[in-house]
């Protein structure tokens, strides 16, 4: 295993806020609820918030990589005040980090960053674990580039952003992990596309 490509350990959510302020109120985003007021949500949609953003505050994961895996993975836990298998993580950093959240409660949903465009489009490849390779990624007994290797459904996926929306599109699919090209994977570096990359039909 390469030195760079050794994790250093994850880094969460609750983490990336403890240096918050402390008067950040419990609930950025309350979840949207239609109808009649219950008195403890607002009864309108929040400004500037999609349904992939909603409830989300800024932690580990980007947001375009955030939006891509929430849009990729396979299950949501039905929890309106969270629940103890969610996870938002990063672990390593800069061409090295590789991102985790929860896809359901046995699985996660991996992705590292790319590419970007000059336009501000976002390539991020994208793979679903077992819970299990996450823990071995985290706890540094498996490397980024290995964790991919263990991931089920992979692809390249793109993500334009503009103001309060975003818009995810597929680019390529990995029927096997060995498909994925080297130059995509941890730690390689991040690669600046002259113009954006064909898409293919979801």
């Amino acid at each position: 295993m390469d030195e760079e490509d050794v994790p250093q350990g994850p880094t969460t959510d609750h983490e990336a806020r403890s240096a918050e302020p402390s008067d950040v109120p419990l609930f950025d985003r309350p979840r949207f609820r239609g109808g009649a007021s219950t008195g403890g949500f607002p009864v309108t949609a929040p400004r500037e918030v999609t349904p992939l953003d909603d409830d989300e505050r800024s932690g580990s994961v980007p947001p375009a990589i955030l939006w891509a895996m929430k849009d990729r993975r396979h299950e949501q836990l039905p929890h309106p005040f969270g629940h103890p298998s969610r996870l938002r993580a990063v672990v390593g950093a800069g061409d090295a980090a590789v991102y985790a959240i929860d896809d359901g409660s046995h699985h996660c949903m991996i992705g590292r960053l790319v590419g970007t465009t000059g336009d501000g489009c976002t390539y991020t490849l994208l793979g679903r674990v077992a819970r299990r390779v996450y823990d071995q990624l985290a706890a540094g007994s498996l490397g980024g580039r290995q964790a991919f290797m263990e991931a089920k459904d992979a692809a390249l996926v793109g993500t334009g952003e503009e103001p309060g929306l975003a818009n995810v599109f597929d680019v390529d699919f990995y029927r096997h992990p060995q498909d994925i090209p080297g130059e995509y994977l941890p730690p390689s570096p991040t690669i600046d596309f002259t113009e954006d990359l064909p898409t293919s039909d979801r």
